[in-house]
């Protein structure tokens, strides 16, 4: 299997695994604030993540390279992206916040053709804005919450920050394996959110201790740290060598099918004719962007 396909095969399934991570999360939110689930869910992956380092069966050495590269990934990502995301979501409504994140593989197309040089087929950019009719048809009717601009503000800094981490990993990718960029990540994220979780509970320290005593949050942290953490973002890391950018950024919304799929089958959601109809763009926008191209099919140019 050639490395294209080998990366194809892991974006989808870190995007699989990543749909699976809204059941957990809500889970541990039944018991956790925000703070406390990122703290905890980052600071487990960055353990398990010096736990494989130790085998020393990966390679792993950041001597002489470019680390402050590494370093900006992280800070875009986990630290920016789920900063924003989260508290994002808490001031506007559903549908809003979900389109907004569907933009994200259409901003990338603009920002991978600007820095990076990279060039899409018109196909690949009718798929990206086609996929986020799909998101905003599998969303729509979410209308606890409104509009405010704080909230507006906050899930654009989600979509630029993970734009600005596709570019940053894909820069990375030059110098570092998959495991020394999503390692560095991670330490960041933990450092970070574990210092925002003490800031946060400002000395409530039940707003922590009842989380970490419950084995429903421990089964939710398994799944988000080991799983769609660790094993997700090694597999992302490593896509983004041999794909183009516009195909790992529309891979991303799978992630909006397997969470719709997830709710259905095991939290039992309701769900109707337009999560089925938005459920099935998405897939064939996917498709489109990622199926291969004729040799003699000219690209679109930059966007």
């Amino acid at each position: 299997m050639s490395k294209e396909k080998q990366s194809l095969l892991a974006a989808c399934l870190a995007n699989s695994i990543f749909g699976f991570s809204f059941m957990f999360s809500s889970l541990a939110f039944e018991i956790a604030e925000p703070f406390v689930l990122l703290a905890v869910r980052f600071s487990a992956a960055f353990l398990l993540l010096n736990l494989i380092v130790l085998t020393g069966k990966v390679p792993f050495s950041l001597k002489g390279k470019p680390v402050w590269l590494l370093l900006l990934m992280g800070i875009f990502q986990p630290i920016l992206y789920f900063f924003c995301e989260n508290y994002g979501i808490l001031y506007t409504s559903t549908a809003f916040s979900g389109t907004m994140i569907a933009l994200i593989p259409v901003v990338n197309l603009v920002l991978s053709s600007l820095i990076l040089g990279e060039k899409a087929t018109r196909l690949q950019i009718f798929c990206s804005f086609l996929s986020v009719f799909g998101v905003i048809l599998t969303t729509a009717g979410g209308n606890e919450g409104g509009f405010s601009w704080i909230g507006f503000l906050l899930l654009a800094g989600a979509v630029l920050s993970a734009c600005l981490y596709n570019i940053s990993s894909k820069k990375a990718s030059e110098h570092f394996n998959s495991l020394e960029k999503t390692y560095i990540q991670f330490g960041l994220g933990s450092v970070f959110y574990l210092v925002f979780m003490f800031v946060k509970a400002a000395g409530n320290w039940d707003l922590i201790l009842t989380p970490l005593a419950s084995g429903r949050f421990w089964i939710a942290i398994l799944y988000l740290a080991g799983l769609s953490s660790v094993g997700a973002f090694l597999l992302l890391n490593f896509s983004v060598q041999y794909l183009p950018l516009a195909q790992t950024a529309i891979l991303a919304n799978l992630a909006t099918v397997i969470s719709i799929a997830a709710g259905i089958l095991f939290l039992h959601e309701d769900f109707g004719l337009r999560q089925i109809l938005g459920a099935a763009i998405i897939l064939i926008s996917v498709y489109g962007v990622t199926k291969p191209q004729k040799v003699s099919e000219d690209p679109a140019g930059p966007v």
